[in-house]
């Protein structure tokens, strides 16, 4: 019995030291610069009780990062829905509008406040959301 405690010691240390370099490997592998596309389901929130979203040019948008992987992990893992929230990513003019486009710089800086998503994006398709509303009848 006494022959099995050092081969106990063994296997424990064995796998420390696996745990320790697949940990170092990941650190590596997620501190390297990576280009990735995600395709992002486009849904529109927050539009004003006096008006109704007809409908919008495109439901989804291509957007390409190019980051650490650390700060595409989050994108890799969850939800791929894009929730723009209108009354903050519209301008005072355009709310005065009920056919609107955003320009590709609006939908750029409104993706980089959010949290999850990476703030260096490369590039996004379609350039413009152009949306339609109609005022609501009382």
């Amino acid at each position: 019995m006494r022959q099995q405690q050092p081969r106990k010691k063994k296997y424990a240390v064995l796998l420390l030291c696996l745990m320790l370099s697949f940990f170092a490997w990941f650190t590596l592998k997620m501190s390297e610069n990576y280009t990735a596309k995600y395709e992002l389901e486009v849904v529109f929130t927050d539009i004003p009780p006096d008006k109704t979203l007809v409908n919008y040019s495109d439901s989804t948008l291509l957007v390409t990062f190019e980051d650490k992987g650390l700060s595409l992990l989050s994108i890799e893992f969850f939800s791929k829905k894009l929730k723009i929230n209108y009354d903050e990513i519209t301008s005072s003019y355009q709310k005065k509008h009920n056919n609107i486009c955003l320009q590709e710089n609006q939908i750029i800086r409104y993706i980089q406040s959010q949290r999850r998503f990476s703030k260096r994006i490369k590039s996004i398709h379609p350039e413009k959301i152009c949306l339609r509303l109609k005022d609501n009848e009382e």
